[in-house]
């Protein structure tokens, strides 16, 4: 795996050493322009100062009142005039045997190049074509004029180049130093930023089960990280009531296993003391018991392969109404012997496409819970709103606040804290919601006056009614 701190540094490091690269070269270059401009100008100026005492004496040109440097025979500083013919007129002692090339521009234009001198001496030179000035009064009044002259002067640029040498080596020497500054420093200043990191790791590693209710200090961090800690916070959140509801469920199956087992077990106890006097009538009980501890680990196997997604729909056309009818049919009696006044609301030629084991499981839920909860004398109202596509099952209540709703769903959780009936087992309405979501359906419950708990299974993805 890559490491963010790895590629970090390396991007760091590649800009800088680019743009002090790219500095350096335009530092050079720019220094390097300027100084040969300088020393251009200087040219020209000792060019232009020869010019101006070069002149015409009866017909000879020449340049009288030489400046020293041209003067002596090793000196550094070189000149030669030519005629317009391109015979030369005169040249400096400097240059011994050697000759100058003959190039030139314009006064306006001067031509400027850089060339070997005598001696093995690296120069430049300025080329120029002029006209000379009549130093003779007789010449003067010469209609005609004898033609342009062009002079070059040239000079060592020696140093010139020693001093673009010691620029380059610095301008070198100051990029390697700073490149080794600069890798300890993004790999220190990479640390200290990564330090909330490093710490935010280290807090999440020390996270376990029994901490889950550790929260990160999301003031503390820096802004980058904010919106990170807080998802980790809300995914403590999470973890934390899953955590807590398992820890409650594993406590009510518990609670809920030992009531029976512990009958199971007296029973056994009575059997094998008092002998076979009541027999058939004990046996009976015994199997009473398991069937109700049978029912209560099948629920939590169904609702356990429902929530791993094992179990396979098997969609088909149902009529709502005659799946009702099949359900109520055993409920039916109760409901009678509780003197409900129970309305039906349904069309008895709809139709659907379901799973009619599951739809049957969760109509049979909610039908027993509402039979089994409803007060004696109260209503019970079923209506399956075909247009809307939902089932409403309402009852009345006597004891069941907006709190409670709150835990209606939740396994295992029934108001009767006392646990004493073995009708219900607190799994029902959680077995509905889940294979309500294996259909596509949502399981919602509300309470509102007059004390009336309405349970909606409304699809919103498959089992819409055709």
């Amino acid at each position: 795996m890559k490491s963010i701190r790895r590629q970090l540094t390396f991007s760091l490091v590649l800009g800088f050493v680019l743009l002090l690269g790219f500095g350096s070269l335009a530092v050079y270059f720019l220094t390097r322009a300027e100084l040969v401009r300088a020393f251009d100008a200087g040219l020209q100026a000792k060019a232009l100062a020869l010019i101006a005492l070069t002149s015409r004496d009866q017909g000879s040109l020449g340049i009288e009142d030489l400046p020293p440097d041209f003067q002596n025979s090793a000196g550094t500083e070189f000149f030669q005039l030519w005629r317009s013919d391109g015979s030369i007129a005169q040249r400096s002692r400097s240059l011994g045997n050697a000759k100058l090339p003959c190039r030139f521009g314009t006064m306006a234009k001067p031509l400027y190049w850089d060339l070997d001198l005598p001696r093995d001496g690296d120069g430049r030179a300025i080329g120029l074509e002029f006209s000379p000035g009549v130093d003779n009064d007789d010449d003067a009044g010469q209609s005609a004029p004898t033609g342009n002259a062009i002079i070059v002067v040239a000079a060592d640029s020696r140093s010139l180049s020693q001093t673009l040498t010691i620029l380059a080596a610095m301008l070198t020497a100051t990029g390697v130093l700073s490149l080794l500054a600069i890798v300890p420093l993004v790999r220190i200043s990479l640390r200290r930023g990564h330090a909330p990191l490093e710490k935010l790791a280290r807090q999440a590693a020390g996270i376990t089960a029994n901490s889950l209710q550790t929260r990160f200090p999301v003031s503390q961090m820096p802004r980058e990280l904010q919106p990170i800690t807080t998802r980790l916070n809300d995914l403590l959140d999470r973890l934390e009531a899953a955590f807590e509801r398992e820890r409650r469920f594993s406590a009510d199956l518990a609670h809920e296993l030992r009531t029976p087992l512990a009958e199971l077990r007296t029973h056994a106890e009575v059997e094998i003391k008092w002998g076979a006097a009541e027999e058939a009538r004990k046996h009976q009980e015994t199997l009473g018991i398991a069937l109700q501890m049978e029912a209560m680990v099948t629920r939590l196997l169904e609702m356990a392969r429902g929530e791993q997604g094992h179990l396979q729909l098997q969609l088909q056309p149902v009529h709502p109404a005659r799946l009702l009818e099949e359900v109520w049919g055993s409920l039916a009696r109760q409901a009678g012997q509780k003197q409900l006044d129970v309305h039906v609301a349904v069309s008895p030629d709809a139709m659907i496409d379901t799973d009619a084991t599951l739809l049957r499981s969760i109509l049979a839920n909610l039908l027993s819970n509402a039979v089994e909860y409803t007060p004696a004398g109260g209503r019970i109202d079923i209506d399956w709103h075909l247009k809307a596509g939902k089932l409403t099952v309402s009852n009345t209540v006597s004891d069941l606040s907006a709190d409670d709703v709150t835990h209606l769903f939740e396994r295992l959780w029934r108001k009767d804290k006392s646990r004493t009936g073995n009708a219900h087992y607190g799994l029902g309405l959680s077995v509905s919601r889940t294979f309500a979501g294996l259909l596509g359906w949502s399981l919602t419950a509300h309470l509102r006056e007059p004390e009336t708990l309405t349970m909606v299974l409304m699809p919103y993805k498959t089992g819409a009614p055709r």
